[in-house]
This record gives C-alpha cells, structure tokens and sequence, in this order.
C-alpha cells in the first residue's frame, strides 16, 4: 500500500463520455465503461440524470475517509440524494465497526459533511411510456458476481422461465478478484450459454481508500444500491421487469454495538427494509417501474449453499466467494486464508461436496489454518465477524457427522459440540428453513418456495 496522500479539498465532476460517465475527482479521471450497445441504447436525457446521481453515489464517502469537512460538485443535485444519505448514514456503524473506529464519531462525520451542487434544480425523467407485451418473458437483471447467490439466482430463473441478464462489475480495488472471474466468465457462457456483460467501474479505485493510500471500509456502504442505479442502461435496453440482488437473510440480521448504536451486520443497502426503497429509486430515475428484488431473501447462506450445490451443479462449480484481495488469491480464485473462505469452506463441508471441484486446493480444518475461525471460537456478539457463530457451528456439526477432519474440527468436538446436538433441531429450523420472504417477487412466490421447501425438506424432518 502506498503512502497515504494529504488532501485539502475535494472537486468534482462527471461527464458523459461515448463508452459510459467518467467520474473527475480533483481532475483526475476514473471511467465507468459499458458495453458499446447498452450505453449508446440508453437515451440522452436519462444519461443526464443518470451522470449526477453516479457522481453522487461514487464519492459520498470521500469526505469523511480524507476528513474533510465538505465536497464541491460541478453537477446538478441528484435526484438520489436523500435515499443515499439514509443508505449512507445507517451504514456508518457496520463501516466503524470494521474500521475499529467509533461509530459515534463515524455517525457524526457524515452527517456534518456539507456536500455543494453546481446546481440545485433535479433533474427528474419523463415518464416512459412502457407496454408489456402479452405472453412476453419476464426479464430481470442479475448483478452477477459469481457468488452463491447470484449463481443460484441466475439458475432459479432459468428454471422458473425468466430471461436473466447478467452483469458483472469489475472491482479493480479488489486485486485479483477480475483476474479470476475473466476466465470464469468465458467458461461460464460457453456452457450455460449465456452472455455475461461487464461494466468496468474505475471508481471502485476509491473503495477501501486505496487510492489514496488509506486503509477502510469506507466506500462499500452504497455498493448494491449503487449496483441499482448503474443497471439502469441495461434495464432501459431490455426492457426488464426485475433487478435481482442476492440479498440473503443473514443480511436481515442487527445488533447494538459496544457504543449502544444500531448495526446492520452486513450493511444497511442489503437488508430487506432497503430493497424496496432501492426499487423505488431505480423506477424514479428510469421513469418506469422496475422491481428491486431478492429470491434469496428467506435463506441463509448454508441453505443456499445446499441448494446451489445439489439441484444447479453446473452452475455451483463456477463459485468464487473470496475477495481475492491479497496475494495468496493470484494463481488461485480462493485465497484460503481469509475468514470468508473459512466460512464457505465450512457449508460446503456440511454437505460433503467436491471441493476441489469448486476451486479449494487445501484443508481448511487443518493446523495450518486455524487462525481462519478464531473468531468463531471467539465469538464476540458485540464485534462480529464474517457470519454468525450458529450458522458456522451447524456447518461443523455437519461436517463432523459426514467425517471431516482437522485440528480446527477437533477443536469444536470438544468444545462446542454438544452445544450444538442439543440446538441441531432449532437451528436446522432457522438456518435450514424457510425465513420471510418479503421482498420475493409476488408473481413467482408460490413456485420458488416450493423448490426451496423440496431441497431442504429431509433438514426439516429429523
């Protein structure tokens, strides 16, 4: 990481450029560069729109990672600023927390950044004039990352009968995460058959403050809602109905943290209280209703996991879940050294899947990785981290009954084991049960339950 930089004020602008918007902090260029179709289908009006909300969106927080008291815009004041000052503002304690900051200060800070619009007046678009044509296809556009679940939500519309467009953002402050997905991406669209799109977000530059040398999670807050506004293009070009995040029931979860304050463990733009507002604010800036939606919102992530895994196997072995951030991840799509790779390695273990198949070259259980579940050892309720003590410790027990083996699974034989046979029956219930549903789209409801319900009853029977 390089030096961190002193910087005395912030500028900014954006402009509409043939390949996208590109993004000018004090002068220096950060492109957003989509595919030549979707953008040039896009119409100039809502490109304008669509130019001061993403400059907003992408530099909210570089007021507070350069502790700086304000930021000028030299674009109009964007129709998205109070929904990503809520989003921003109840992201502050989960972006602390991380940080190992206060979140009362965090709080603070943001709410007494003065952010200057060049001008003042929104910029609102004329409503589109968008008819449904009979027996047509729904069509929904799936942010796709090649995570579990936009893996699953990708397969559950193939099989519910939805037209799934796929985009890919390229993260560039995640080191080799593209490197990885690149070839993932032509191996997944020679088999599936399927076009996947990549928008390649140079703001992401900024995310992390590894731009200028810091080291925060200032920066990810926004990222779905960001997601939201960035489909737009995509949404406009065909003509979709949905946009599907892959918002799962754990991102549901909050806890007071050691100062008192309210925090969304996964972040605020994830919980299901969001989505809808995130619906809203895509269908304002559009100018037509387009339906913000989770089908992953009544699993966890280990139901998920089963899910994915045993009904969509073509689609489970393309799985990459580690942020691929540091150089353990080069030559490998999971760095089997961070804690979400821990986490993962753990549900698929509940399952005895092929995990060399799915990327995994090592034993995570053994002595060499122990460091990898300290914290689920060490569970601090008031200082999470990745997942939850509960969910992890079904994943072992699991685990354990289907023969894995390690020092880090004979540690929890002998210290959390018999916790765990007494809850297996609670937690299977939660964890590997049906949870609320709100924000699943009415229209598919009954028909996605019901493949849910089929693959995890034999966890609900016992």
């Amino acid at each position: 990481m390089k030096k961190p930089v002193k910087i005395k004020e912030l500028q900014i602008n954006c402009r509409i450029i043939p390949a996208g918007l590109n993004i000018l902090v004090n002068g220096r260029s950060f492109p957003i560069v989509y595919p030549k179709a979707i953008w040039r289908g896009y119409p100039k009006p809502l490109k304008n729109i669509l130019q001061d909300n993403i400059a907003y969106s992408s530099t909210i927080f570089l007021p507070q990672m350069l502790q700086l008291k304000q930021i000028v815009y030299q674009t109009g004041r964007p129709l998205a600023e109070t929904y990503l000052f809520q989003n921003g503002i109840k992201d502050m304690p989960c972006c602390a927390l991380s940080d190992k900051k206060s979140s009362l200060k965090y709080v603070k800070d943001f709410f007494n950044t003065q952010y200057l619009f060049e001008a003042d007046q929104i910029k609102t678009p004329s409503l589109i004039n968008f008819r449904r044509l009979k027996n047509r296809r729904p069509t929904a556009i799936i942010p796709f990352s090649f995570g579990k679940e936009s893996l699953l939500t990708f397969s559950l519309c193939q099989e519910l009968g939805i037209r799934p467009i796929l985009v890919n953002f390229i993260e560039p402050s995640n080191d080799y995460e593209y490197l990885h997905k690149k070839k993932l991406i032509k191996e997944f669209e020679r088999e599936m058959k399927v076009k996947v799109y990549t928008v390649d977000y140079k703001p992401g530059l900024l995310r992390y403050g590894k731009y200028w040398g810091l080291k925060t999670e200032l920066g990810w807050g926004l990222q779905t809602t960001e997601y939201a506004l960035l489909c737009l293009p995509f949404a406009h070009y065909f003509k979709a109905d949905y946009l599907l995040l892959g918002n799962e029931q754990s991102c549901n979860d909050w806890f007071y943290d050691k100062e008192g304050i309210l925090t969304y463990k996964a972040g605020y733009d994830q919980h299901h209280y969001w989505t809808g507002q995130q619906g809203l604010l895509a269908s304002l800036i559009l100018g037509r209703k387009l339906e913000v939606a989770s089908f992953m919102d009544p699993l966890y992530e280990i139901a998920i996991t089963k899910i994915l895994h045993h009904r969509y196997p073509k689609s489970g072995r393309y799985q990459m879940s580690c942020m691929a951030d540091n150089i353990k991840a080069k030559k490998n799509r999971w760095c089997q050294h961070c804690v979400k790779c821990g986490y993962i390695y753990a549900l698929m273990s509940a399952f005895d899947l092929d995990l060399q198949s799915v990327g995994f070259t090592q034993n995570l259980f053994d002595e060499k990785h122990q460091e990898i579940y300290r914290h689920f050892f060490n569970y601090d309720p008031k200082n999470p981290a990745y997942g939850s003590q509960e969910e992890l410790g079904l994943a072992f027990y699991l685990a354990y009954l289907r023969g894995q083996r390690g020092t880090s699974i004979a540690k929890f034989k002998k210290q959390l084991f018999n916790k765990m046979q007494k809850q297996k029956k609670h937690l299977s219930k939660i964890y590997l049960g049906l949870n609320t549903s709100d924000v699943v789209p009415v229209k598919f409801r009954k028909n996605l339950l019901a493949i849910y319900k089929a693959e995890l009853k034999p966890f609900n029977q016992k």
